[in-house]
């Protein structure tokens, strides 16, 4: 009875592999596109092959798994879904990737309890060291890099001077950037320890202290790979090779200070060789199980839930999108106080990539006031055609930002905006300077923050309606700095206050 019970549940996690395979295809995609063109990333593959073996190696212990329903991760999984939709539709790819992980888990921990979380968790969870994240976190280890390599530098009595991310010495300057931060190393060695645990430890407390352990050991064989080419750069009044090719020595000081220690360090942790697993065997077997219905309620239920996501997700935008030909967000029009739009008068331009509506009016009031008012719109919003994307820009080639700041603004207004961001250019051409103040528009919600239209954006598409727009004022100044534009930034009050919209 025991091995038919353990077949049928080596054919049901199958069946789970097979199915998030096609459920979430193209995050699996994405992640191989990820590891294939980033550097960074690359041992990606080695994560996604370990985590196969370490399924493979427990399947007996993965198959011998009991039924045991739990609301609490069922919660957790709905919670994961709604935020992976949201993030699919808003299209942050850094979400929905990481999300993919966390909703397998919470999928089997919904149907097998947390015996799930210990036996396939801790595989599963290693795909979140090949996430998209950790570029993100790169300014701050740089900041921890630069701030130990002041110590070190001191400790030799190397004057050096440093601001930000340079470290300058009497021979030259060092930018420790993103790629001296240490992530790289990092990411392996926070992969390295909890697969060797899994492997030999069966104490979750043991695994934790060696991952820690072997964070530490990977930032301290960064701060000592940094520190030598600064040393190196001394010795050598900057003629050493190390300055500029330095990729090997990172991984030489990688494995000495890191990865050899960690040998020794993961040995000594192996705990003695003890009955306790069979115990919790025993243990688990006498357990009360609960109803076969019971089961297939909760089993169905979970995994209607994770497919509702690709299915509500290309049912809402993709085949019932609403394409929204006819759509024009309302633009100012002449009134009393301002005469216009007098189209190709202008001061500046936005840069925004495969936009539906770009236009550019000039406004002028009665006493010679004169404000550019720009849009660009998206009727739908697809791969690179964005309303909320990198290469979009505030200005293109040719100008210089100088300066940026939040404007709060006085409500009601014809554009329901109640801050904008106000930044200054510099045209490096002609040298005038430009004040513009851009906000985005979601049919009729304004805001500032690009995080909040991108998710709300999301929540839109979901609803078949993907357009969307960027707003600006934009007007000549008279100065450098921002002091200097108090006459421009009135008439940009003036304009917001009084003007009507069609």
């Amino acid at each position: 009875m025991t091995g038919t019970a353990n077949d049928r549940g080596g054919y049901i996690h199958l069946f789970s592999l097979i199915f998030f395979a096609i459920v979430f295809f193209p995050e699996w995609v994405a992640y191989f596109e990820l590891w294939d063109t980033s550097i960074v990333y690359a041992h990606g593959f080695l994560v996604s092959g370990a985590i196969l073996f370490l399924l493979i190696l427990k399947r007996a212990e993965i198959s011998a798994l009991r039924p045991n329903p739990s609301l609490k991760a069922f919660l957790a999984l709905l919670s994961l879904c709604a935020i992976m939709l949201i993030a699919k539709a808003a299209d942050i790819k850094t979400i929905s990737l990481l999300a993919v992980p966390f909703i397998i888990v919470s999928w089997g921990w919904t149907i097998w309890g947390f015996d799930y979380v210990r036996k396939v968790g801790v595989p599963v969870l290693l795909l979140v060291l090949a996430a998209p994240i950790w570029d993100d976190m790169s300014p701050l280890f740089q900041a921890i890099t630069v701030f130990f390599n002041r110590i070190l530098l001191d400790l030799v009595n190397i004057p050096a001077e440093i601001r930000e991310f340079y470290i300058t010495i009497p021979e030259g300057t060092f930018f420790v950037a993103g790629g001296c931060s240490g992530v790289r190393y990092l990411m392996v060695a926070l992969f390295l320890a909890p697969f060797y645990g899994y492997l030999y430890y069966r104490n979750f407390n043991r695994s934790l202290l060696l991952t820690l352990i072997a964070g530490f050991l990977s930032m301290l064989a960064n701060w000592v790979r940094v520190f030598g080419i600064i040393v190196a750069g001394h010795v050598t009044n900057m003629e050493s090779s190390l300055i500029e090719d330095h990729e090997l020595f990172g991984w030489f000081t990688f494995v000495v200070l890191c990865l050899i220690p960690l040998i020794f360090i993961s040995r000594a942790l192996e705990p003695e060789e003890s009955n306790a697993p069979a115990a919790e065997s025993a243990a688990n077997s006498v357990k009360n199980e609960p109803s076969v219905r019971k089961n297939a309620y909760f089993a169905v239920l979970a995994s209607v839930l994770v497919l509702a996501v690709p299915a509500v997700f290309y049912s809402q935008t993709v085949l019932f999108e609403n394409k929204n030909e006819q759509w024009h967000p309302d633009l100012p029009i002449s009134n009393s106080n301002w005469r216009g739009p007098l189209r190709f008068a202008e001061v500046w331009r936005p840069s925004f990539v495969n936009a539906d509506i770009s236009e550019n009016l000039m406004f002028v009031s009665d006493d010679l006031k004169r404000v550019q008012f720009s849009l660009v719109g998206y009727r739908t919003q697809d791969q690179n055609k964005e309303l909320i994307f990198y290469q979009n820009r505030l200005f293109d080639d040719g100008w210089r930002q100088l300066d940026s700041t939040t404007r709060a603004l006085n409500r009601p207004n014809a554009f329901n905006i109640e801050e904008v961001t106000e930044t200054m250019l510099l045209n490096e051409s002609s040298g005038d300077t430009v004040l513009v103040w851009s906000w985005y528009e979601l049919d009729n919600y304004a805001s500032r923050s690009r995080l909040k239209i991108k998710l709300l954006g999301g929540l839109q598409a979901l609803s078949g309606d993907s357009t969307g727009a960027f707003l600006a004022l934009a007007g000549q100044c008279e100065g450098f700095t921002l002091e200097t534009c108090t006459a421009q930034r009135e008439a940009f009050r003036e304009f917001i206050a009084s003007v009507e919209r069609s």
